[in-house]
């Protein structure tokens, strides 16, 4: 059994206490003093997700400059060639060391939009041992048996932007996932605004990008109760920033995730310094950020895997180092997570 002490997350912020980790879940949670020397002492939260994953590009070199579409537009932006290029074994090692640097920094599930139809999810599910595996089909046009065979050993299908594909072949994917009870999502509005009605009929689990969307296409997702992953360093890199503090304040739910390997690594702590440096700037609550990075995690998977972030019924909670008496000091320090 480990004992982890310090500041414990609690839903609803930070209380002193302690956690207990046993088995591979966190079977006690206390406040008051540890009633074991702690293994280790700092933040302690449930291990966190990276909502939005492209590992399978870490290999990628990426030329200073480059337009978001000349890097990931299909079908030839630079990732697609190298994807289509480079051996299997080379996929599979990256997307495995992809897995376990993430690992290492407290992430418990990465949500990986997975290219290369069935073949592409087949390599993920030798690579990743943890993963939300959401395969993209290569046919141009609709072809039901390879979204068959996609969904038989994916955990759903992720598409690209509506701009960049057919509307009915979006409506034919979407409807199979649906069929066979399996989430559907895609990237929006990440480099023009899009049709947000057209996206609503979609019925997506999630969104990801959102960072031209308007107040409407904003509360279009949180009426619907459709979570929103922003990217914040992925973003960066290419000149955009999403409205993080709107999308807050009118009640969407938003949760983080890294994006492509070949930019950013699996550091959570990484994409929640920088969403509290935008909420700063946008005058909201920076605070905020430890309910995206953990609760809005949380319900991204219930919304993918039927997975609970709650302590007890998921992996073992993680410490973040504290070099300061505030949880906030966490999201600075670059020291190694404790990982149970």
């Amino acid at each position: 059994m480990k004992c982890l002490a310090g500041k414990v997350y609690d839903g609803e912020g930070f209380r002193d206490g302690y956690a207990l980790v046993e088995g591979g879940k966190t079977v006690e949670i206390g406040e008051g003093k540890a009633p074991y020397v702690p293994d280790a002492v700092g933040v302690v939260i449930p291990r966190m997700v990276d909502g939005h994953t492209h590992c399978a590009d870490a290999g990628v070199k990426v030329e200073p400059g480059m337009t978001l579409e000349e890097l990931v537009a299909p079908p030839d932006g630079l990732k697609h060639r190298y994807l289509r290029e480079v051996s299997e074994d080379t996929l599979v090692h990256d997307m495995h060391e992809f897995e376990e640097t993430a690992r290492s920094n407290g992430i418990g599930t990465i949500v990986d939009f997975r290219e290369g139809g069935m073949k592409g999810c087949i390599l993920a599910g030798k690579a990743l041992s943890d993963a939300v595996v959401l395969g993209r089909p290569v046919s141009p046009s609709f072809d039901g048996g390879e979204v068959e065979d996609i969904l038989s050993v994916a955990d759903g299908i992720a598409l690209p932007s509506v701009s960049d594909m057919d509307r009915r072949y979006t409506e034919k994917v979407a409807q199979a996932c649906h069929a066979a009870g399996k989430p559907f999502a895609l990237h929006v509005s990440e480099r023009i605004r899009e049709d947000m009605e057209f996206v609503m009929s979609l019925e997506p689990a999630f969104v990801v990008h959102m960072v031209e969307a308007t107040d409407a296409d904003i509360l279009a997702c949180a009426d619907a109760g459709i979570p929103i992953v922003i990217c914040p360093r992925s973003n960066r890199f290419f000149g955009k920033t999403a409205r993080a503090a709107r999308m807050l304040e009118l009640g969407a739910e938003v949760a983080l995730g890294t994006d492509n390997a070949m930019l950013c690594p699996p550091d959570m702590r990484g994409e929640a310094r920088m969403l509290a440096r935008i909420l700063s700037a946008q005058g909201g609550d920076p605070s905020n950020v430890w309910h995206c990075l953990i609760d809005g995690g949380g319900k991204l998977l219930n919304r993918t895997k039927s997975i609970s972030s709650a302590f007890g019924t998921s992996d073992p909670a993680v410490v973040l180092p504290c070099p300061g008496k505030s949880p906030d000091t966490a999201l600075d320090s670059e020291g190694p997570v404790f990982v149970p």
